[in-house]
């Protein structure tokens, strides 16, 4: 952003002679950083509209490629006339100086400073497009000139230039040498000598032309300009025009020089919308999409704006990479950057966290790319954040290390219940021989007593703990989950397709456990597909029932083994626990409801769970 010196200093070049109406800087990319506070009154847009957004959607599109090339010419100065739209959608026309903005340590230009002043202002009240130029033109035309051209003799320098120029004098030819009768096709030269210049020129700019002469009169040298015109057999062209005022005979004549540019602009046409395709692909990209050069960032999509919780793409630009890096993983970005610039390849690199402005941590994977930023090495990176995905494997952790010891506790507990009970029940019937040792009796029996109480309070582990049962939409939960596994599910070339009943499908449930059921069954599905495939999940609803069906296309379970389905540490996964069935069964049990598998080797799977619908339970 600019300081308030820096916006008056800006501000002041609009008092200079030389008429300046607007003052623009953007970025070499083409962002803008600052536009005068007269911008209203010209295009009537105002200036928190415009800053921050792209000076490309400001300029006539046949205007941009003029533009650009001008951002990278490395000229201290050149000048062009472009349009620019208005909020009113018309085209206003300005002859724009374009002048680079130099770092004074690195000497290199960052920013562009457009200095452009009205040219011709759009108007309703004379179309150009209806008007012919010989009655529009005829006030910078005197009789005296119509009827006697004078004509030009030209150097045998010109004749042989290796490109067009044509001499004129107030929009009248007065000389084209050879290559310009090449250009326009025309066979005879002598027989336009004296003719109006506008047949050659697209109606769309013979305004603008005219303006032009004016100036060039005035003893004005212009910039380019890039214009449609029309051969002698009227197949339309673009060139590029080159205008400077001559001095002949004590008048001034305009000196036009040519640049065929049909090829390049519809070259031109081609990359700016093979280009646009590729903005609009890496804006509306879920992922974060950046250019890094010399660690910072110099490019960030929408999705990497939002992901660091910025408040625009200003706000990311030119900061450093390494203040928004986890400080341990700083060293691996380094190694990771250097790579990618060293070998010229794609590499990936997973498990980063960044901070966003508001200090939150995003946990995040990316692939590097080799690029380059104005000719220089560049990494431009694919950044996905997997936050929710870091959470729910936590989340399956701590769930899998509770079934473990919940498990465990009810295996300790019932081992150990069952000599307890042995050993209480013998010390009873040997009570009535032990007369006089009765206190000794009583501390055993209350020592046995207390370890009962404790194997009680460790069966609680086995147990959920603050069940709440509430009344839920079925489709709901489901949906939250398959969202939390899609993108697992995308990595590994699987598609989950849900087909859900059109009608209410409320059960009384915990929402948690049931979450945690849904989650081991398509987790189990996707294990089970290492080739991809597709996920179905289904609804039915009866009068009393819901069931739901979770049917995947993977390697099957073999038949000699599904009825031990769903018994503790019973897997066939090689470092499976066999709990998470175990646990999902217990589950739908305690909802008063039942899960049925069916499965074939090398076809799939297919999981049906039955719930109550709308219990009493509260």
């Amino acid at each position: 952003m600019k300081t308030r010196n820096q916006s008056n200093a800006l501000e002041n070049v609009l008092q200079t002679p030389s008429s300046v109406n607007l003052v623009i800087t953007v970025t070499i990319n083409g962002q803008i950083l600052y536009i005068s506070s007269n911008c209203k009154d010209i295009l009537g847009y105002t200036n928190d509209v415009l800053i921050g957004t792209s000076i490309k959607n400001l300029v006539h599109k046949d205007d941009l490629f003029m533009l650009e090339s001008l951002f990278f010419n490395k000229q201290n100065s050149s000048s062009c006339a472009l349009r620019v739209l208005k909020t009113n959608k018309e085209f206003i026309w300005f002859e724009s100086t374009v002048e680079p903005i130099y770092d004074s340590a690195s000497c290199e230009y960052e920013e562009i400073l457009l200095k452009m002043k009205v040219l011709i202002e759009p108007t309703d009240s004379l179309s150009y497009k209806e008007t012919r130029p010989n009655s529009f033109f005829s006030s910078l035309i005197t009789e005296e000139e119509v009827h006697q051209p004078k004509l030009v003799d030209a150097p045998i320098l010109i004749e042989e230039a290796p490109f067009p120029i044509i001499i004129a004098k107030m929009g009248k030819i007065m000389y084209l040498n050879r290559e310009a009768a090449s250009l326009l096709e025309i066979q005879n030269p002598q027989d336009f000598i004296g003719d109006s210049i506008y047949p050659f020129i697209d109606e769309e700019f013979h305004e603008v032309v005219a303006k032009r002469i004016q100036q060039l009169q005035n003893g004005f040298r212009l910039g380019i300009i890039e214009q449609k015109w029309k051969k002698q057999n009227k197949e339309k062209i673009f060139v590029e025009v080159k205008e400077v005022p001559i001095f002949i005979q004590d008048e001034y004549y305009e000196y036009l020089v040519l640049h065929d540019i049909s090829s390049r602009k519809s070259f031109h046409d081609i990359i700016h919308r093979s280009r646009e395709r590729y903005q609009r692909i890496v804006q509306n990209s879920i992922d974060t999409i950046a250019v890094i050069y010399q660690n910072k960032w110099v490019f960030i999509n929408d999705s990497g704006v939002k992901m660091f919780g910025a408040n625009s793409y200003t706000e990311m630009l030119g900061k450093n990479i390494y203040t928004f890096l986890h400080p341990e993983n700083h060293d691996q970005v380094r190694d990771f950057i250097e790579i990618v610039n060293a070998e010229k390849k794609e590499v990936n690199f997973s498990k980063q966290s960044w901070y966003t402005f508001q200090g939150k941590q995003v946990y995040t994977e990316l692939i590097g790319i080799p690029t380059t930023y104005f000719g220089e090495s560049a990494v431009q990176v694919i950044i996905r954040d997997i936050s929710d995905r870091i959470k729910a494997e936590e989340l399956m952790i701590k769930s899998e290390k509770l079934s473990i010891a919940g498990q465990l506790a009810a295996g300790i507990a019932h081992e150990i219940r069952n000599p307890l009970t042995a050993i209480k029940g013998f010390l009873q019937l040997f009570n009535d021989d032990f007369q006089g040792k009765q206190y000794y009796f009583d501390i055993i029996f209350s020592e046995l007593n207390r370890i009962e109480l404790i194997l009680s309070e460790l069966l609680l582990l086995a147990k959920p703990s603050e069940v709440k049962f509430k009344n839920k939409d079925i489709r709901t939960i489901l949906r939250d989950v398959v969202t939390l596994l899609e993108t697992q599910a995308i990595l590994q070339n699987i598609q989950i397709n849900i087909d859900f009943m059109n009608e209410e499908s409320i059960i009384t449930c915990d929402e948690n456990q049931i979450k945690q059921v849904f989650i081991n069954l398509i987790k189990n599905s996707i294990d089970a597909m290492e080739n991809g495939g597709h996920i179905f999940i289904r609804t039915m609803v009866t009068k009393d029932s819901i069931y739901i069906l979770f049917i995947d296309e993977g390697c099957g379970i073999p038949k000699s083994i599904l009825d031990r389905i769903g018994e503790p540490f019973y897997t066939t996964k090689e470092k499976g626990t066999g709990l998470g069935l175990m646990v999902s069964y217990n589950i739908i049990e305690n909802h008063n409801g039942e899960i049925k598998v069916d499965s074939k080797e090398n076809e799939g799977t297919t999981f049906e769970i039955k719930l109550p619908r709308m219990t009493e339970r509260v």
